[in-house]
């Protein structure tokens, strides 16, 4: 009795590993199809199953290029793995590199890139998740930080639509100075951050 007792108690704490149809993709030019489990952004590795009821294996981030999924809505997601990059705290000017590889979601591709690094970290009976935006564009070798958001997407907290059109203005101010004027409030809420991409399609590059 005490062990079942025990183990209701532990429930809330166990993370249930999803695994969804997929191929990985590796460095060498081989690939692996089965099921697979999507990881954080910063795990080191990835989980991988020649069937559902398979035995686990696991890929190091080093040999892998890219994965794909089926996600629950029955559509093929696309992720790339990639040294992400931010600007430094308080210089603009300069851009800090990641040492370590991040598993990132493609968004929206076209001229430019947006990608998302999605953690979900579990404490106690909480959880605690969200997503990261990136930018990359074709001048550069690194997915540039630009938000963070909730799972949903773009979500307008106070503040968030002038933030962002700064963040924006930042990061195209010599390839694109007017795209940040061109942001539309009500076509993020629609689309979400993928509205940046397809300005930058229709007005610039």
């Amino acid at each position: 009795m005490k062990k079942i007792i025990l183990l209701f108690m532990l429930m809330p704490l166990m993370v249930v590993a999803k695994f969804r149809s997929g191929t990985i993709f590796f460095n060498d030019g081989s690939s692996k199809s089965g099921v697979l489990e999507i990881p954080n952004y910063d795990d080191a590795k990835i989980k991988f199953r020649s069937t559902e009821k398979g035995s686990t294996e696991k890929f190091k981030i080093e040999e892998v290029k890219s994965f794909e999924v089926i996600n629950d809505d029955n559509v093929k997601v696309f992720y790339e793995t990639m040294y992400l990059a931010k600007f430094k705290l308080f210089n603009t000017s300069e851009i800090k590199v990641d040492k370590n590889k991040s598993w990132v979601r493609i968004v929206k591709q076209g001229k430019i890139t947006l990608y998302s690094a999605y953690y979900s970290y579990r404490y106690g009976n909480s959880v605690t998740e969200g997503r990261d935006y990136y930018i990359k564009k074709p001048s550069s070798e690194n997915p540039l930080f630009i938000y963070n958001g909730d799972v949903g997407g773009f979500s307008l907290q106070m503040n968030a639509f002038s933030a962002l059109k700064k963040d924006v203005k930042l990061h195209f101010s010599k390839d694109c100075p007017q795209l940040s004027e061109l942001l539309n409030k009500e076509e993020l809420k629609r689309v979400g951050l993928s509205h940046i991409v397809d300005l930058y399609d229709a007005n610039c590059g």
